[in-house]
């Protein structure tokens, strides 16, 4: 568990870390309209909410075995508080110190911290900190917190991502903040399976990216996030860059990482 729980705190800030280097990446339509690469930055911080939010619920559910595991094969330190795993909340820091290279090539340093209560638990939260953590050069800063807000009959959270800022060696930067509702749609009545979870995202986002450009974005009919696929399947939105309107359509249903934009009556592909 302790495996799974490193991975996933790190795969939040390396998703943030590769939107802020992938701004040169090619779309797949090539047509030179500088609007598209503006929105897929937009649109890849979209993809770190929905990241984050399967990190902070897995990573919350596995609380209560930490302390019963053995050495984990990757740098750095990781300290638990409490070690009870029946005493919460608790607090988890992993430690890269100065800089160590980790088990998947990149080289680390500073410390993450994940802070929770028992998040399946109505009322309870995570949160997932940065204290000058680095990768390959490139550093992250905020904070994503996760409410949980369930009923008896569905699991609804909310995320926040507050004042995330991320920065590359090459200048290259990303400012963002939401606030998303996800309500499961699937896979409820088998809590202890995450495979089979749907969930419906629903809300807004705002974003700086690195030339100043602002961009607004509002979710029109829910985004389809299925728990086995890493990207959105499925949904609609509006991205607004600066007063100029982009629509948004991610498919229908098919687990890939592509997205439709509509900019003044053309259609782009873009791969997120």
């Amino acid at each position: 568990m302790q495996k799974q729980v490193f991975s996933a705190l790190l795969l939040t800030a390396g998703f943030i870390l590769t939107t802020v280097t992938a701004c040169k990446k090619d779309n797949d339509n090539t047509v030179a309209d500088p609007n598209v690469e503006l929105a897929a930055q937009a649109l890849r911080g979209q993809q770190l909410v929905t990241s984050s939010f399967g990190i902070a619920l897995r990573g919350a559910d596995e609380a209560d075995g930490f302390a019963s595991q053995g050495a984990d094969d990757r740098c750095g330190t990781l300290t638990i508080t409490p070690l009870d795993p029946n005493a919460f909340p608790k607090v988890i820091t992993v430690d890269f110190g100065t800089g160590c290279t980790d088990n998947d090539g990149k080289f680390k340093s500073g410390k993450v911290i994940l802070s929770f209560g028992k998040i399946w638990e109505p009322g309870s939260e995570v949160s997932v900190e940065y204290d000058n953590y680095t990768e390959d050069g490139a550093q992250l800063s905020g904070k994503i917190v996760l409410q949980n807000q369930s009923t008896q009959s569905a699991g609804v959270f909310t995320i926040l991502a507050q004042n995330i800022q991320a920065a590359d060696a090459n200048g290259y930067t990303l400012g963002y903040n939401a606030t998303e509702t996800f309500t499961q749609t699937a896979g409820f009545a088998t809590w202890w399976d995450h495979n089979d979870d749907v969930y419906d995202i629903s809300g807004s986002a705002n974003a700086v990216l690195t030339n100043g450009e602002t961009v607004d974005w509002t979710i029109q009919t829910p985004l389809v996030k299925a728990a086995n696929c890493f990207w959105v399947s499925a949904g609609t939105g509006l991205l607004d860059i600066n007063g100029l309107a982009v629509g948004v359509d991610y498919g229908d249903g098919t687990c890939d990482n592509k997205a439709t934009l509509t900019i003044n009556g053309q259609t782009y592909v873009v791969t997120l």
